[in-house]
C-alpha cells in the first residue's frame, strides 16, 4: 500500500510523489559515492568534440549523456522538424534508471502512465493467458517503475534536456557519408563537419554503418509483419459502456493470435488510447510514415474479441512501417576506433520485448561512461571497444528474445498454442521453489534459469537465482552505469582494454 504523502490528492499522485522523493534521495547517495570513487582514480580531464548522427530517441539520449560529461556535442538530423512517428512506447525500469540519473523523472512524471500489470490475452475472447505484475513490483525489485508514454512526448522531453545540457541540435542536415579516419561527416550540399568522435544513431538504414563496416553491404532482415499505430480519443471511448472499461483498465493489454497481435493502453494521463498492431503487410524498410489502410486493418482483426472490433471502428487514421531486424554485426566500431554505432543502427530488433528504445538509451549511457575515462584522443579507440564489449552481447540477446517472443505470440490455434498457454499461465508473481523448473515462455515473467528452454529458440540466461524472475531481472534489473564502471575500473586503471 502506498503511504499517505503530503500534497497527494489521489493514489496516482501518491505514487508519483513517493517515486520522485526516492529518486532524488537515490541520486544524492549515488552522487556522493561517485565523487568518492572519482577521488580514488586518476584525474581525467580531456573533453572531446563529438558528432551524433540522428535525433531519434537513442541519439538524443546519447547526446544528453555525453554533454553531461562535458563534451561538445553536435547532433545532426535529416528531418527539418522533430516529429517522432508512432504513438505509445514503453519505458522499462532499466531505461527509467538512466533517465532518472539525467534528472528527467519530474518531466516524465507529468505525462507517463503507470500500468499495474501487463496482460497477455486470448485474441478471441480476452481470456487472460499470462500476467506480468508491474506496479509496485518493478519499483520494489529494481528501484524504478515501468512507464507508458507517447513517443512525441518522450522525444520532446529528451530534446529539451539535450538542448539544456548544451547539445547543438542541427535539423535538416542529411548525412551523405562518414570518413572514419579524419573523422568527419559529409553532409548533403557539400558541408564537411570534423570531430574527434562520431556516433551513428541514424537508424536501421544507417549511413554511418558503411564507415564502420565498409566491405559489407548490410541490409536489415524484413519481417512479414508491419507495425500499425493509431490512437483513439478518450472522449470517444467514454461514450461507450464497453469501450470505457478498456480506457479505465489499469493494465497494459496484449491480445495475441495467429500471425498478429494487438497491444493497447492509455497514454497522456488517459486522454487518449494507444493501439499498436502487428500483422502481415507491405511497406519499405525505413519508411516510418506510410499511411495504413484502415479497412484492411479492421479486416485483419475480424476474428478478435468483438469489443476490439468495435474499438477499431473508431480509428480514423493509422501509420505503418515494416518491421525489420539486423543480424549480429561483425563490429560496432570502425577500424580507426573513432566511429561507433548505437541503437537501431547497431542492433535493430523486432518490438516483441518492447526493449529497442531502452537498449538505445543504455547504449548512450555506457558510451558516455567509456569516453569519460579517456585522457586524450589516443584513448578513444580503446574506449570505443570497451563500449562494444559492454553492449554487443546484451543487445544481440534482446534481438533473439524479441524474435522468439514474436514466434510464440503468433502461433496458430492448436497443440503448440495450447501448450504455450498452459506454460504461460504460471503468473509472474508466483516464484518456483528451489530446483523447480517452470518452463514459462513468457519472458517478462520468466522465473527459471533459461527462458524458452523448451522451445526451438532457447536463450541462455546468465542468472540462476530463482528468488526473482531470471530473464526479467536480466532485462529490467540491469544497471548500465554500474556494469560499465565495474568493467572500466578493472580495465582502465592501467589504461588498457
Amino acid at each position: 500500500m502506498v503511504p499517505q504523502v503530503v500534497g497527494a490528492s489521489t493514489w496516482e499522485d501518491a505514487k508519483v510523489l513517493n517515486y520522485l522523493d526516492l529518486s532524488i534521495l537515490s541520486r544524492c547517495v549515488k552522487y556522493e559515492i561517485h565523487q568518492r570513487n572519482r577521488e580514488m582514480t586518476p584525474a581525467i580531464t580531456s573533453k572531446f568534440n563529438i558528432i551524433v548522427c540522428g535525433a531519434g530517441l537513442g541519439g538524443l539520449a546519447a547526446g544528453i549523456g555525453l554533454a553531461r560529461k562535458g563534451h561538445q556535442v553536435t547532433l545532426v538530423e535529416s528531418s527539418q522538424v522533430l516529429n517522432e512517428v508512432g504513438a505509445g512506447i514503453q519505458i522499462p525500469p532499466n531505461s527509467a534508471r538512466i533517465l532518472d540519473a539525467y534528472g528527467l523523472t519530474p518531466k516524465l512524471a507529468e505525462t507517463v502512465t503507470w500500468p499495474e500489470s501487463l496482460l497477455l490475452k486470448r485474441y478471441a475472447n480476452s481470456g487472460v493467458i499470462a500476467r506480468t505484475p508491474l506496479q509496485p513490483q518493478t519499483t520494489e525489485l529494481y528501484g524504478h517503475p515501468y512507464w507508458l508514454i507517447h513517443r512525441a512526448d518522450f522525444q520532446r522531453i529528451l530534446y529539451d534536456a539535450a538542448v539544456a545540457a548544451g547539445v547543438d541540435v542541427r535539423l535538416g542536415c542529411h548525412v551523405e557519408r562518414v570518413d572514419a579516419h579524419v573523422p568527419a561527416v559529409h553532409l548533403k550540399g557539400g558541408d564537411v563537419v570534423e570531430a574527434d568522435f562520431i556516433v551513428g544513431a541514424d537508424g536501421v538504414k544507417s549511413k554511418v554503418r558503411r564507415a564502420v563496416i565498409p566491405d559489407e553491404h548490410i541490409d536489415a532482415i524484413s519481417s512479414p509483419n508491419c507495425a500499425y499505430r493509431a490512437v483513439v480519443p478518450a472522449e470517444v471511448m467514454r461514450a461507450d459502456p464497453e469501450l470505457v472499461k478498456l480506457l479505465e483498465d489499469k493494465n497494459a493489454n496484449c491480445w495475441i493470435g495467429y500471425r498478429r497481435h494487438l497491444m493497447a493502453y492509455p497514454i497522456r494521463k488517459s486522454s487518449m488510447f494507444n493501439l499498436v498492431m502487428s500483422h502481415p503487410g507491405q511497406a519499405p524498410v525505413g519508411a516510418w510514415s506510410e499511411l495504413g489502410d484502415i479497412e484492411d486493418m479492421r479486416w485483419q482483426y475480424r476474428h478478435f474479441d468483438p469489443v476490439l472490433q468495435k474499438l477499431l471502428t473508431h480509428v480514423t487514421s493509422c501509420k505503418k512501417w515494416k518491421l525489420a531486424e539486423l543480424e549480429p554485426l561483425p563490429t560496432w566500431v570502425s577500424d580507426s576506433g573513432r566511429v561507433v554505432l548505437l541503437g537501431d543502427a547497431a542492433h535493430a530488433t523486432l518490438p516483441y520485448l518492447a526493449a529497442g528504445a531502452a537498449m538505445a538509451v543504455e547504449d548512450g549511457a555506457v558510451l558516455a561512461e567509456c569516453l569519460d575515462r579517456c585522457r586524450d584522443v589516443s584513448d578513444l579507440p580503446r574506449a570505443a571497444r570497451a563500449y562494444e564489449k559492454l553492449r554487443k552481447r546484451r543487445c544481440e540477446t534482446v534481438i533473439k528474445g524479441s524474435h522468439a517472443n514474436g514466434d510464440l505470440w503468433h502461433l496458430p490455434d492448436g497443440d503448440d498454442q495450447i501448450e504455450r498457454d498452459v506454460s504461460m499461465s504460471n503468473n509472474g508473481d508466483q516464484r518456483p521453489q528451489s530446483g523447480e523448473k517452470s518452463g514459462n515462455p513468457n519472458q517478462w515473467s520468466d522465473p527459471c534459469e533459461s527462458s524458452l528452454f523448451s522451445w526451438p529458440l532457447a536463450i541462455t540466461n546468465p542468472f540462476a537465482d530463482r528468488s526473482k524472475p531470471a530473464f526479467q531481472r536480466w532485462l529490467w534489473g540491469h544497471d548500465a552505469f554500474e556494469e560499465a564502471n565495474k568493467y572500466l575500473d578493472q580495465h582502465f586503471r592501467g589504461w588498457k582494454i
